[in-house]
Protein backbone atom coordinates (compact mmCIF):
# COMPACT_ATOMS: atom_id res chain seq x y z
CA UNK A 1 0.00 0.00 0.00
CA UNK A 2 2.85 2.44 0.80
CA UNK A 3 4.13 2.27 -2.77
CA UNK A 4 0.66 3.19 -4.08
CA UNK A 5 -0.31 5.92 -1.62
CA UNK A 6 1.52 8.89 -0.10
CA UNK A 7 0.38 11.90 1.87
CA UNK A 8 2.10 15.16 2.85
CA UNK A 9 0.81 17.32 5.70
CA UNK A 10 2.16 20.76 6.59
CA UNK A 11 0.93 23.04 9.35
CA UNK A 12 2.15 26.56 10.01
CA UNK A 13 1.80 29.54 12.29
CA UNK A 14 3.12 33.02 11.40
CA UNK A 15 3.29 36.07 13.64
CA UNK A 16 3.61 39.45 11.94
CA UNK A 17 4.43 42.71 13.66
CA UNK A 18 4.59 46.29 12.39
CA UNK A 19 2.41 45.69 9.33
CA UNK A 20 1.45 48.53 6.99
CA UNK A 21 -1.51 50.77 7.74
CA UNK A 22 -2.80 53.91 6.04
CA UNK A 23 -3.33 56.67 8.60
CA UNK A 24 -5.31 59.86 8.03
CA UNK A 25 -3.26 63.03 8.43
CA UNK A 26 -4.46 66.48 9.48
CA UNK A 27 -6.50 68.13 6.71
CA UNK A 28 -5.26 71.45 5.36
CA UNK A 29 -6.37 74.03 2.81
CA UNK A 30 -4.21 74.67 -0.25
CA UNK A 31 -4.63 77.40 -2.88
CA UNK A 32 -1.97 76.27 -5.37
CA UNK A 33 -2.17 74.64 -7.72
CA UNK A 34 -5.60 76.14 -8.38
CA UNK A 35 -8.40 75.93 -7.81
CA UNK A 36 -8.23 76.23 -4.02
CA UNK A 37 -8.95 72.87 -2.40
CA UNK A 38 -8.92 70.91 0.84
CA UNK A 39 -6.20 68.24 1.13
CA UNK A 40 -6.98 65.09 3.14
CA UNK A 41 -3.56 63.42 3.46
CA UNK A 42 -3.01 59.71 3.98
CA UNK A 43 0.24 58.59 5.62
CA UNK A 44 1.75 55.10 5.46
CA UNK A 45 2.65 53.71 8.88
CA UNK A 46 3.26 50.31 10.48
CA UNK A 47 0.59 50.20 13.15
CA UNK A 48 -0.95 46.73 12.77
CA UNK A 49 0.06 43.24 13.83
CA UNK A 50 -1.39 39.78 13.60
CA UNK A 51 -1.03 36.13 12.99
CA UNK A 52 -1.94 33.54 10.39
CA UNK A 53 -2.19 29.81 10.70
CA UNK A 54 -3.18 26.94 8.51
CA UNK A 55 -2.74 23.40 7.31
CA UNK A 56 -2.13 21.91 3.87
CA UNK A 57 -2.69 18.26 2.92
CA UNK A 58 -1.67 16.69 -0.41
CA UNK A 59 -1.89 13.03 -1.40
CA UNK A 60 -1.04 10.79 -4.34
CA UNK A 61 -2.93 7.56 -4.86
CA UNK A 62 -1.96 5.19 -7.66
CA UNK A 63 -5.39 3.56 -8.06
CA UNK A 64 -4.13 1.27 -10.82
CA UNK A 65 -0.94 1.07 -12.86
CA UNK A 66 -2.52 3.52 -15.33
CA UNK A 67 -4.58 5.83 -13.11
CA UNK A 68 -3.36 8.26 -10.43
CA UNK A 69 -5.50 10.54 -8.26
CA UNK A 70 -3.98 13.51 -6.40
CA UNK A 71 -6.33 15.27 -3.93
CA UNK A 72 -5.32 18.30 -1.88
CA UNK A 73 -6.78 20.69 0.67
CA UNK A 74 -5.59 23.95 2.26
CA UNK A 75 -7.05 25.86 5.20
CA UNK A 76 -5.84 29.30 6.32
CA UNK A 77 -7.03 31.94 8.77
CA UNK A 78 -5.57 35.44 9.13
CA UNK A 79 -6.20 37.57 12.23
CA UNK A 80 -4.97 41.17 12.21
CA UNK A 81 -5.20 43.86 14.90
CA UNK A 82 -4.55 47.60 15.05
CA UNK A 83 -2.30 49.25 17.60
CA UNK A 84 -4.21 51.73 19.83
CA UNK A 85 -2.70 54.75 18.03
CA UNK A 86 -3.95 53.65 14.59
CA UNK A 87 -6.94 55.28 12.87
CA UNK A 88 -6.79 53.04 9.78
CA UNK A 89 -10.26 51.93 8.70
CA UNK A 90 -9.44 49.36 6.00
CA UNK A 91 -6.13 47.51 6.47
CA UNK A 92 -7.40 44.84 8.89
CA UNK A 93 -10.38 43.80 6.74
CA UNK A 94 -8.24 43.90 3.58
CA UNK A 95 -5.56 41.65 5.10
CA UNK A 96 -8.06 39.19 6.61
CA UNK A 97 -10.32 39.10 3.55
CA UNK A 98 -7.72 38.86 0.80
CA UNK A 99 -7.07 35.12 1.13
CA UNK A 100 -9.64 32.31 0.93
CA UNK A 101 -10.08 30.21 4.07
CA UNK A 102 -10.61 26.98 2.12
CA UNK A 103 -9.13 25.65 -1.12
CA UNK A 104 -9.33 22.11 -2.48
CA UNK A 105 -8.27 20.28 -5.59
CA UNK A 106 -8.53 16.86 -7.20
CA UNK A 107 -6.25 15.96 -10.11
CA UNK A 108 -6.52 12.78 -12.17
CA UNK A 109 -4.04 11.31 -14.66
CA UNK A 110 -5.07 8.31 -16.78
CA UNK A 111 -2.75 6.56 -19.24
CA UNK A 112 -4.94 5.21 -22.03
CA UNK A 113 -2.19 3.35 -23.94
CA UNK A 114 -0.82 3.90 -27.44
CA UNK A 115 0.79 7.15 -26.24
CA UNK A 116 -2.56 8.66 -25.16
CA UNK A 117 -3.16 10.16 -21.70
CA UNK A 118 -6.02 12.10 -20.18
CA UNK A 119 -5.61 14.65 -17.38
CA UNK A 120 -8.50 16.25 -15.51
CA UNK A 121 -8.43 18.67 -12.57
CA UNK A 122 -11.12 20.20 -10.37
CA UNK A 123 -10.30 23.16 -8.12
CA UNK A 124 -12.44 24.84 -5.45
CA UNK A 125 -11.51 28.24 -4.08
CA UNK A 126 -13.45 29.73 -1.17
CA UNK A 127 -14.83 33.25 -1.24
CA UNK A 128 -12.90 36.41 -0.49
CA UNK A 129 -14.47 39.03 1.74
CA UNK A 130 -12.30 42.09 0.92
CA UNK A 131 -12.51 42.60 -1.98
CA UNK A 132 -15.70 40.56 -2.29
CA UNK A 133 -15.24 37.67 -4.72
CA UNK A 134 -17.60 34.68 -4.58
CA UNK A 135 -16.25 31.15 -4.25
CA UNK A 136 -15.79 29.29 -7.50
CA UNK A 137 -15.07 25.84 -8.88
CA UNK A 138 -12.86 25.39 -11.93
CA UNK A 139 -12.52 22.24 -14.03
CA UNK A 140 -9.72 21.77 -16.57
CA UNK A 141 -9.05 18.77 -18.81
CA UNK A 142 -6.55 17.77 -21.44
CA UNK A 143 -5.91 14.89 -23.84
CA UNK A 144 -2.30 14.25 -24.90
CA UNK A 145 -0.96 12.04 -27.66
CA UNK A 146 2.78 11.43 -27.45
CA UNK A 147 3.58 9.64 -30.71
CA UNK A 148 7.31 9.24 -29.95
CA UNK A 149 9.96 10.39 -27.46
CA UNK A 150 10.29 13.78 -29.15
CA UNK A 151 6.81 14.80 -30.22
CA UNK A 152 3.40 15.26 -28.64
CA UNK A 153 0.20 17.22 -29.12
CA UNK A 154 -2.20 18.22 -26.34
CA UNK A 155 -5.77 19.52 -26.53
CA UNK A 156 -6.82 21.45 -23.40
CA UNK A 157 -10.08 22.89 -22.09
CA UNK A 158 -9.94 25.25 -19.10
CA UNK A 159 -12.57 26.71 -16.75
CA UNK A 160 -15.24 24.37 -18.12
CA UNK A 161 -17.77 24.82 -15.27
CA UNK A 162 -18.67 28.45 -16.02
CA UNK A 163 -18.00 30.85 -18.86
CA UNK A 164 -16.03 33.18 -16.52
CA UNK A 165 -15.15 33.89 -12.90
CA UNK A 166 -13.30 36.61 -11.01
CA UNK A 167 -10.12 35.79 -9.10
CA UNK A 168 -8.97 39.29 -8.12
CA UNK A 169 -10.60 42.72 -7.95
CA UNK A 170 -8.31 45.75 -8.02
CA UNK A 171 -9.97 48.25 -5.71
CA UNK A 172 -7.31 50.99 -6.04
CA UNK A 173 -6.47 50.86 -9.75
CA UNK A 174 -2.82 49.81 -9.43
CA UNK A 175 -3.24 46.48 -11.26
CA UNK A 176 -5.81 44.93 -13.52
CA UNK A 177 -8.84 43.05 -12.22
CA UNK A 178 -8.67 39.42 -13.36
CA UNK A 179 -11.63 37.76 -15.01
CA UNK A 180 -10.85 34.18 -16.07
CA UNK A 181 -12.81 33.06 -19.13
CA UNK A 182 -13.51 29.57 -20.45
CA UNK A 183 -10.85 28.67 -22.98
CA UNK A 184 -9.46 25.91 -25.17
CA UNK A 185 -6.13 25.49 -26.92
CA UNK A 186 -3.85 22.98 -28.60
CA UNK A 187 -0.16 22.62 -27.75
CA UNK A 188 2.40 20.99 -30.02
CA UNK A 189 5.71 19.93 -28.41
CA UNK A 190 8.88 18.78 -30.17
CA UNK A 191 12.00 17.99 -28.15
CA UNK A 192 15.42 18.06 -29.80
Amino acid sequence: MAERFSVDIAAYYNSQGDQETVEPGSPFFESTPGPPHLVLPLINANLSFGESHGVEVAANWKVTNRWTLSPGYAFEEIHMHLKPTSHDADSVSEAEGSSPTNMAQLRSHLSLGQGLSWDASAYFTGRLTDPVIPSYTRVDTGLTWQWNEKGSITFVGQNLVSDRHSEFVDSIGSAGTTLIKRSAYAKFTWRF
